[in-house]
């Protein structure tokens, strides 16, 4: 079993990167991604300390392209996560998000909401700082009973929906992915909000840009749509690749790391994923 799409405390996730990889064992997987929004910042450690287990450890990050309908996520895996122009870019996508929670702080306390930058450092652990952490702030004040109430309530409407953090084209991060030498993947393509004939025609855009793989398998796809994913991978020559998008029990306690949701994501063809992505990564 894989799980090619994971987060740890280095963004929004609630294990280590050491936590995350003695699960991946506890639960028998022959190889687990760390894909950290917008950070390398677990990889190094998550690197050292797979060393000698009996894992293969896949370093890689997610990131979030600017898009007019719904949403896309780009994940690098295998990424050489001392690139350098990786970094300066993702120094770049950090001030912005730095920038984006200062703006929902001030609207948050207007709105009578009594919310720090310390507090939220605390909860995130001093790593990169997402909307999760302001929920998880907000539950322990009691202002909200349910982590989706920030979103439903305040995120996904003005003016918060407004404050958007720094991202860049689709382009741009797919060859920035490649610079590091990485594999671009789509990640969870049902979040782009397509049509069939929409999402085929938007593939093909992007694997003029470079992307590589389409994210087949994910916790939060039906078993229709997986079918869907899988035959447009095959139809243009993509990588298929496997992810839960873990996040941990306090995030996402319906998601299981290798698993996803009630077993949805497990698929006899895992072994025959990873031996692509590496026959791929050899290949490159």
């Amino acid at each position: 079993m894989i799980d090619l799409h994971a987060h740890t405390i280095a963004s929004d996730g609630d294990k280590t990167p050491e936590e995350l990889i003695d699960l991946a064992l506890s639960k028998n997987l022959s190889a687990i991604a760390i894909t950290d929004h917008d950070t390398v910042s677990g990889l190094k450690s998550a690197f050292e300390y797979s060393k000698d287990k009996n894992i293969i450890f896949v370093p890689g990050i997610e990131l979030e392209a600017d898009v007019d309908k719904g949403q896309m996520h780009i994940l690098g895996l295998f990424i050489d996560f001392e690139n350098k122009y990786l970094n300066d870019v993702l120094t770049e996508i950090k001030q912005g998000r730095e920038n984006r929670n200062n703006l929902f702080i001030k609207e948050f306390n207007k709105m009578g909401f009594e919310i720090t930058l310390e507090e939220l450092q605390k909860v995130s652990g001093g790593k990169i700082i997402g909307k999760p952490h302001f929920a998880k702030v907000f539950l322990q004040k009691k202002y909200i009973n349910t982590k989706n109430e920030i979103f439903d309530n305040y995120f996904n409407k003005p003016p918060l929906n407004g404050i958007k953090k720094t991202s860049f084209s689709a382009e741009k991060l797919i060859k920035m992915i490649k610079k590091a030498n990485g594999i671009a993947v789509l990640a969870h393509p049902q979040t782009l909000k397509l049509e069939d004939e929409e999402l085929e025609n938007k593939l093909k855009e992007l694997i003029t840009y470079g992307l590589d793989g389409l994210e087949c398998y994910h916790s939060k796809q039906t078993p229709e749509q997986m079918h869907t994913f899988k035959a447009l991978a095959k139809k243009l020559n993509l990588l298929v690749t496997k992810g839960s998008d873990y996040h941990g029990p306090i995030t996402k306690p319906e998601v299981e790391l290798g698993t996803g949701k009630d077993g949805n994501i497990v698929s006899d063809e895992e072994d025959e994923i990873l031996e692509n992505l590496l026959n791929y990564k050899n290949a490159k």
